[in-house]
């Protein structure tokens, strides 16, 4: 059959499909809800679904080819798909996979009846789903991201964050490469984006014109998108089309963040094979939205058109062959880390949102994994994008967003060791525990195994900072009180043992060089206090009378701390100013975030808390209303870690259960969505 579908006929089809269930056919007892539509292509239709299991139900993305194109197409459809799968289900091989590429879930069939003329028949949609990136205020892909920050900012990327990008852009296509797959269709609308400043991640999508090895693609097709296609992909030869393809893509992905302009100007094929074989290439100083921290070094402009030019050079052999080498002739011109501070405070000020009581109502919640697990978490640490590494009483665990898999990381003499996992970047954690013995753990394995030299204490409970500049650590020692232990610039600082604690539970920065602590006191009151490991000091602040402080979190450009404890005690500091604050109904306070903007959270088994004072300069110290955000009292254990981002939270209780919540819009049709 070649005839096309109705235009009409293919759109109500497309619209019937919303809240359909569409099973696994890989997985039992597991299906798909379509919930709305996100947006269409030339062949394929992309939906917002929700993935339900036995355990809970969580987020994703069905892409599934429209019927009009399966009809014409015939098996070609089903290879289409079936490339995509290929292509994103190899990088799930690691454990954990890169962050840094869409993660590949399920893919399948599902039959729908349509009528054509006076014939009618049942024709089988294939469709991929993988993992939802919820971008937030500041957009889901890199053209709204570019797009927000030119409107608020006045400039594309600045260029430390332009560097960050590339280093996850760069990594992502080297796994992508490293497993045969060559990604052919990179362009800013395929690039998705989560989290924010040190915890903002971008990932590659969008893989259905993917060429792995072993699947040919259609002979003479021309594929990409013109301005960001590499020459070879324009004159269709398969035979010259490899990793160098991508490299061309994303030097041109990569003057687009920088500059907000297109590196080619091209609309059809013809006129992208003509500028890509052209000599002359545009320069980032040309370009009015170029960032003004980067236009004033000029000598750094001129390396990075370079940089560009050389990879989107007409003749292959003159390009990188491997995009980690276009990331080390880019990056060290662009790190500029002194400037980071304030650009930071910038984006900040920008997403500002209005503290109103619609926020409120406009939150959705996901259980995605029931609290029936029999993990015993020790310590847990979120990536920007809702995965976490967490340490159990076994050893290490990771939540992929859909489900828990144990890791048994080479390298670690003894895994049940490990007493806490901190996040350094984006997809790498550090590990640290017994024997003051520490490691570096990433989708490439272990590295870095070390045991801090002269350490003070022989095992270490907690950690926050950075080993490489300032961090501090809770050591424990037999018989003798909590001590914290700093090192700065990989020197240790003289150690300072707390006699009046009898435990410490957890420590957030709140500052450059101030770190909130808290626990319990030996007088049998909470301990919350200020330690400056600096100065070797030590403040305790004053609170109301309670048995224990649980939990702490730190913004440090906003300069927010917040402790939280039993019988719902508050200490939540701003700036110089400490406010003690009480939510009813006596809960053990048992985890506290604060998301970028300075808003605070905290929660208690089955319930999760939400401050309404927005944080201000002009406002020091101004109580805060705690209001429920969400409720549950089928959840009997404690909540311990939550992941604060801008319009989501993802919570997680001490035996793996994981709950998610995200900020709803309504849509003009009346059709719930992500905030974006």
């Amino acid at each position: 059959m070649t005839s096309t579908w109705p235009q009409p006929l293919e759109e109500a089809s497309i619209e019937a499909l919303i809240g359909k269930v569409v099973p696994s056919e890989v997985t039992p007892g597991v299906s798909y809800r379509i919930v709305w539509e996100l947006g269409q292509g030339g062949m394929s239709v992309v939906f917002y679904a929700l993935r339900i299991t036995p355990e809970g139900e969580i987020p994703v993305v069905m892409k599934m080819l429209k019927p009009s194109f399966v009809v014409k197409a015939g098996p070609t459809a089903a290879l289409i798909v079936k490339k995509e799968a290929i292509a994103l289900g190899r990088l799930n091989e690691r454990v954990p996979p890169t962050p840094f590429v869409v993660r590949f879930i399920d893919t399948g069939t599902f039959p729908v009846a349509y009528a054509h003329g006076h014939h009618s028949a049942t024709v089988d949609l294939p469709w991929v789903v993988v993992e939802y990136v919820h971008g937030g205020r500041e957009g889901t892909t890199l053209s709204e991201r570019v797009d927000h920050s030119l409107q608020s900012t006045g400039a594309a990327f600045d260029p430390t964050r332009a560097a960050h990008a590339i280093e996850c852009l760069t990594s992502g296509l080297v796994a992508v490469h490293d497993v045969g797959v060559i990604h052919r269709d990179l362009k800013p609308d395929n690039v998705l984006c989560c989290g924010f400043g040190d915890d903002e991640i971008f990932k590659l999508a969008d893989f259905g014109v993917a060429r792995p090895a072993g699947i040919a693609t259609f002979t003479g097709a021309v594929v990409g998108t013109p301005g960001f296609g590499a020459p070879e992909m324009v004159t269709g030869d398969p035979r010259a089309i490899g990793p160098w393809s991508d490299i061309f893509s994303l030097a041109a992905v990569i003057f687009f963040m920088l500059t907000g302009e297109e590196y080619f100007a091209a609309r059809t094929p013809a006129d992208a094979l003509m500028m890509a074989l052209a000599t002359e290439r545009r320069s980032i100083l040309d370009a009015p939205g170029l960032s003004p921290e980067l236009r004033e070094r000029e000598q750094a402009c001129r390396s990075i058109d370079f940089a560009l030019s050389s990879a989107t050079a007409g003749k292959i052999e003159s390009r990188p062959h491997r995009a980690d080498a276009l990331a080390a002739m880019l990056v060290p011109w662009l790190s500029v880390q002194s400037m980071r501070s304030s650009l930071i405070v910038r984006r900040l000020d920008a997403l500002r949102d209005e503290d109103d009581a619609t926020q409120m109502s406009r939150w959705h919640w996901n259980t995605m994994r029931s609290p029936a697990t029999d993990l015993a978490l020790r310590s847990v640490a979120w990536d920007g994008d809702g995965r976490a590494m967490a340490a159990t009483a076994r050893g290490l665990a990771f939540w992929n967003g859909a489900e828990w898999t144990e890791v048994s990381p080479a390298n670690l003499p003894d895994p049940s060791g490990i007493r806490f996992v901190q996040r350094v970047a984006a997809g790498q954690w550090l590990l640290g525990g017994d024997g003051a013995t520490f490691a570096t753990f990433a989708p490439e394995g272990v590295t870095g195994v070390r045991r801090l030299a002269h350490s003070p204490l022989a095992r270490f409970d907690k950690i926050s900072g950075d080993l490489d500049d300032l961090a501090v650590l809770v050591g424990q020692s037999p018989g003798g009180p909590p001590t914290l232990c700093a090192l700065a610039g990989k020197r240790w600082l003289k150690p300072l043992p707390l006699p009046q604690v009898a435990a410490l539970s957890s420590l957030a920065r709140v500052e450059d060089a101030k770190w909130l602590v808290a626990g319990r006191g030996t007088d049998g009151r909470g301990f919350a206090a200020l330690y400056a490991p600096l100065d070797w000091e030590v403040e305790r602040l004053d609170g109301p009378t309670v048995r224990a402080y649980l939990a702490c979190a730190g913004q440090v450009e906003r300069e927010v701390g917040l402790a939280t404890g039993a019988g719902g005690a508050v200490v939540f500091r701003q700036g110089q100013t400490v406010s003690h604050e009480t939510i009813e109904g006596g809960h053990d306070l048992s985890a506290a975030s604060v998301d970028a903007v300075g808003r605070a959270w905290a929660a208690s088994a089955g319930r999760i808390w939400m401050r309404r004072a927005r944080v201000s300069p002009t406002r020091p110290g101004a109580t805060g209303r705690w209001d429920t955000i969400w409720e549950d009292a089928s959840w009997q254990l404690p909540i311990v870690s939550m992941f604060a981002d801008l319009g989501g939270l993802v919570a997680m209780t001490a035996d793996g259960g994981v709950i998610e919540g995200r900020v709803m819009r309504v849509t003009s049709g009346g059709e719930g969505e992500g905030d974006a």
